[in-house]
């Protein structure tokens, strides 16, 4: 299944623009979700849909220091992705992911929520392409 997801602020800027339409698609189940992946997000902080990105995965530690991402030790490339100053270390836990968005300093995303890990449940589809 198929639908447009109406981006609703500038948290995923420059990739997202806000007002834009983004073409989605539903995640069945037993769909890979991939490092990277566009989402839209049942957001449980926000009580509604959101789009963010993909960083952290089941079981990996995602460290931040001064912006920089590293997964597992290792340093994540994200030429999408706003300098940021923040700091801090998530360890995923399993069936869930860590998402940012890339507009850093202006997202609601992990980093910020009461609980940081979305449950694979709440991810509602990928994002394909923008209008």
């Amino acid at each position: 299944m198929f639908w447009f997801t109406r981006v609703r602020s500038n948290s995923m800027a420059p990739t997202l623009q806000d007002s834009r339409l983004a073409l989605t698609r539903r995640l069945r189940r037993s769909t890979p979700i991939r490092r990277g992946d566009l989402v839209v997000v049942d957001s449980r902080a926000l009580g509604k849909p959101m789009v963010k990105r993909i960083i952290g995965l089941p079981g990996e530690t995602v460290t931040i220091k001064a912006g920089k991402v590293r997964i597992d030790g290792r340093a994540l490339e994200e030429p999408y992705a706003s300098l940021s100053v923040f700091t801090d270390t998530y360890r995923v836990p399993p069936d869930h992911y860590f998402l940012l968005g890339d507009n850093r300093d202006a997202s609601s995303d992990s980093r910020t929520w009461r609980d940081p890990y979305v449950p694979r449940t709440a991810i509602l589809g990928r994002i394909l392409g923008v209008r």
